[in-house]
């Protein structure tokens, strides 16, 4: 009787652990990782992202300016960012000491791991 029961509780706890597994998969979805390399021959001193079609930039993503051939990581949540959870496509600018500015269009942020602004 007793090793009936030890049979059950461990059917049960390997039955629920791809649940928990597949919980903190989407969690972690929730996050994007996302590397800003820096091969302008400046020094960069804001990142920002916008929804494609939307004209507001938002906020500076950088804590501190990335030096020419140097990189920044972070995480980041789309929906802080005017888009919905479910959309990876942001168009992406970077601005520079010098005043100058580069973007990248329609970026799938779900599909890159990095950008590289040259």
């Amino acid at each position: 009787m007793a090793k009936n029961f030890l049979n059950q509780i461990a059917i049960s706890t390997c039955l629920s652990l791809p649940l928990i597994t597949l919980t903190a998969f989407s969690s972690l979805a929730d996050t994007m990782k996302i590397s800003v390399i820096n091969n302008s021959g400046k020094t960069m001193t804001g990142v920002y992202f916008s929804p494609p079609k939307d004209n507001n930039w938002g906020e500076n993503m950088l804590q501190e300016s990335i030096n020419d051939r140097d990189k920044q990581d972070f995480g980041w949540e789309p929906v802080n960012y005017g888009g919905p959870e479910d959309d990876c496509v942001f168009d992406v600018r970077a601005e520079y000491d010098d005043g100058t500015s580069s973007n990248l269009w329609a970026m799938d942020l779900c599909a890159e791991a990095s950008l590289n602004f040259n």
